[in-house]
């Protein structure tokens, strides 16, 4: 494995299960002699690669609604007494995402981004009434992220 590579899979795992899984079907699509090392069932393989990655994938998306969950209700619930337990609920899910989080997610939650507000809207109002929510996410991606 090359220094590049190990550097990849250490700093940003999700672009590596992409580079990786990319590599892997070149590799077999142009060298069909490979499909005969019956040992290794490639197609599987590649899946599993790229599921490695959708799953971090989904996992940040995840804690991502949660935090923004918490933050309405910080912001919006009023309920004062309630603001240091959801802080620390916000800590926890914040130090989740630092270690699953990688920088090649950015641009696809950036294009995500509201719909993972309309989530975290969602979850408050299981647990609050409506109230003057602004339909625009008013947090910032780039503040929630590692």
């Amino acid at each position: 494995m090359t220094h590049i590579k190990i550097e990849t899979y250490e700093t940003d795992y999700y672009q590596w299960t992409i580079e990786q899984t990319q590599a892997l079907r070149e590799l077999v699509n142009t060298h069909q002699e490979l499909k005969k090392l019956e040992a290794l069932d490639w197609e599987n393989i590649i899946e599993e690669i790229e599921a490695l990655g959708r799953s971090d994938y989904q996992a940040v998306v995840s804690l991502l609604t949660r935090i923004l969950q918490h933050r309405l209700k910080i912001d919006y619930a009023k309920k004062p007494e309630c603001n240091h337990h959801w802080q620390a609920e916000i800590k926890a899910f914040s130090n989740t995402l630092k270690r699953r989080y990688s920088p090649s997610m950015k641009p696809k939650l950036e294009t995500e981004w509201q719909g993972i507000y309309s989530d975290a809207v969602d979850l408050y109002l299981i647990d609050y009434p409506p109230s003057d929510i602004p339909l625009v996410c008013p947090y910032l991606l780039a503040d929630l992220l590692p």
